[in-house]
């Protein structure tokens, strides 16, 4: 034999070749295939932990620190002090990574936990350096250059390194700076907020559709990023939707039912489970908050709470059986 094979795979081959169901070649091909086949990664480690804590302690420690010294320290040294921690996190990604010429390398390969926690470290510095604008711009409005910074710093990171964690934070950037575009168009209000966020939202639909999100990896590691990508839309869109649920509710709850159900229709189309788990959330925030405005708030907590239930059961229990028919 020329290579190993856990015992039950062992003995699994030899019953196969016993039963005449393989030869002895074959037998001997499928065994030197699995043998040559890696090992298959952790998904944990020590390191890695120690990666995550220690770019979050960074970042928290700063910050903390900032706030904390807020009056004592001069606007200088309140930007210096997240500068420097954005700073050590950039250094440390890199460091980690192997360069830029290992970043790109780490881009190409399967996800490993070193490409994951590289990640994770640029998408800390982009939040850090967001921080170091609001410090910076002290006493004045400064929501709209500071997601505008770490929006570009979080797609700059996912560019040079695509993975989850560097998605994520452009999704929460992306939303963030919806939302302060906004506030800054004439007459911004809930209404304006609500329509760019539901257009933020089907522009990142438009990106996942189109593989834009999952470049350059293909297969397991592209379908990941893409239903993420599918997630930030519809949580943009639906958290959109229920931006206009105190000035006018039934704007939200009718659009809130429209986005659900567009979610379904998607799921259907391109079979991501996200769209699905989305689908089900619209349709368990909207059909409650309708009968709420149509019965004039007639309706108790504890029955509220139990049409959510029925609600919930019956939307996850359509989505099942559409899943079962798509599947």
């Amino acid at each position: 034999m020329s290579a190993e094979l856990p015992p039950r795979q062992r003995q699994a081959l030899e019953r196969l070749v016993e039963r005449g169901t393989l030869t002895s070649e074959q037998a001997e091909a499928v065994r030197t295939e699995f043998a040559a086949e890696p090992a298959p990664q952790r998904a944990g480690g020590i390191w890695e932990v120690l990666g995550y804590a220690g770019g979050a302690l960074v970042l928290g420690g700063a910050s903390l620190l900032v706030g904390m010294s807020w009056e004592t320290l001069s606007v200088p040294a309140r930007v210096g002090l997240l500068v420097a921690a954005t700073a050590v996190l950039v250094l440390a990604a890199g460091f980690i990574a192997g360069g830029p010429r290992g970043a790109r390398e780490l881009a190409a390969d399967a996800p490993s936990r070193r490409s994951r926690i590289v990640s994770a470290l640029l998408a800390l510095a982009s939040g850090a350096a967001a921080m170091a604008v609001v410090a910076g711009l002290d006493g004045t409005d400064s929501s709209l250059a500071a997601s505008a910074l770490g929006l570009v710093a979080a797609a700059a990171g996912y560019a040079l390194l695509p993975a989850v964690p560097g998605l994520v934070a452009t999704g929460v950037f992306a939303y963030w700076s919806g939302i302060a575009l906004a506030g800054e168009l004439p007459g911004g209000g809930s209404v304006p907020e609500m329509l760019v966020l539901i257009v933020l939202g089907g522009l990142w639909a438009v990106l996942a559709v189109r593989g834009v999100l999952d470049l350059p990896a293909r297969g397991r590691a592209g379908r990941v990023r893409r239903d993420v990508g599918f997630g930030i839309a519809a949580a943009t869109a639906l958290t959109g939707a229920q931006w206009t649920a105190v000035a006018h509710q039934s704007w939200s709850y009718a659009i809130t039912f429209v986005l659900a159900v567009g979610c379904f229709a998607a799921f259907v189309a391109l079979r991501s489970a996200v769209l699905l788990v989305f689908g089900v959330l619209g349709v368990t925030v909207a059909v409650p908050e309708a009968l709420y405005h149509w019965t004039g708030g007639a309706l108790g907590g504890p029955l509220i709470v139990l049409l959510v239930g029925v609600v919930l059961l019956a939307a996850g229990g359509f989505g099942l059986r559409l899943r079962k028919r798509v599947g």
